[in-house]
């Protein structure tokens, strides 16, 4: 059967089935006289072309074929832009923990974050006398101390004089181990031949530590300054690695414009690796 006996075979429904499937041209054409649902229930089946772009499938309106796009080119595209991203990032956050760790190697983070909390003070050891006289020229001297030290040892020496301080009513001490912060001690002499005076002592496990004088209605007190103000957090602003869970802590800081080993552990380990990274991403 030639050409034109087949399309008449088309138009008029004389053709079979069989040949209309291996006919691209005749199929089309018979698609667009009768619709593919007829041809479905004729058993014709559309025929088959090979794929060029992407899926080919007839869209039912006269045949026209419309490509399906292909999503790999997407993809493609999608991870070209992640794995850009994570080049520049790598290198970035390299960068960040080496200037990290020079920082706290030569100025300390303890100049920047929170830092170890110093402990409180010591008291700072505190004497002072008040003297007086009374109608019966009986003279009361009272001794106020502060800041003692449990479990240490105190002596208070006092000497009392009268005429001035040529003529000495008494000298003595009182002793105690401490086991308050607080103590007041007290004494009375006979005072014949006025003015008195009385110069009294403290002693810390046998250190003097402090002065208190008196002489009629003058008093003079001197103070020890036996303690300094703690300055160690100021002075250590390095921190160290190994003890980063407790930054109140003073084990968790040294002296700055040093390192141990893993200061420079960290920093040779960043700077390799930023390095490493730059080269992949170029």
């Amino acid at each position: 059967m030639d050409a034109s006996e087949r399309i008449k075979g088309v138009l008029d429904g004389s053709i079979h089935p069989s040949e209309i499937s291996g006919d691209e041209e005749l199929y089309y054409m018979a698609e667009r006289i009768y619709g593919r649902d007829a041809l479905e229930k004729m058993g014709v089946e559309p025929p088959v072309t090979p794929h060029e772009l992407g899926a080919i499938s007839p869209n039912g309106n006269g045949g026209v074929e419309i490509p399906k796009p292909d999503g790999r080119a997407t993809i493609d595209d999608s991870q070209k832009t992640d794995e850009k991203g994570r080049r520049v990032l790598i290198p970035l956050i390299m960068f960040l923990c080496l200037i990290i760790s020079s920082y706290n190697v030569s100025l300390g983070l303890g100049s920047v974050i929170t830092r170890c909390v110093e402990d409180e003070p010591a008291q700072e050891l505190e004497m002072e006398s008040s003297s007086h006289i009374n109608e019966n020229s009986t003279l009361y001297v009272v001794w106020n101390m502060y800041g003692l030290n449990n479990y240490s040892e105190y002596r208070l020496e006092w000497s009392v004089s009268q005429n001035g301080s040529s003529d000495v009513i008494e000298t003595g001490n009182t002793t105690w181990n401490s086991s308050e912060s607080a103590r007041i001690n007290s004494r009375n002499w006979i005072i014949e031949s006025p003015p008195y005076s009385y110069l009294s002592t403290l002693y810390e496990d046998d250190v003097i530590v402090s002065y208190s004088n008196g002489s009629g209605e003058q008093v003079i007190t001197v103070l020890s300054d036996n303690t300094e103000q703690s300055t160690y957090c100021e002075d250590n602003t390095r921190l160290i690695w190994t003890e980063y869970s407790d930054l109140e802590s003073k084990d968790a800081w040294g002296e700055a414009g040093t390192g141990d080993i893993i200061d420079g552990a960290l920093i040779m380990m960043f700077a390799g690796l930023m390095i490493i990274s730059a080269r992949k991403r170029t």
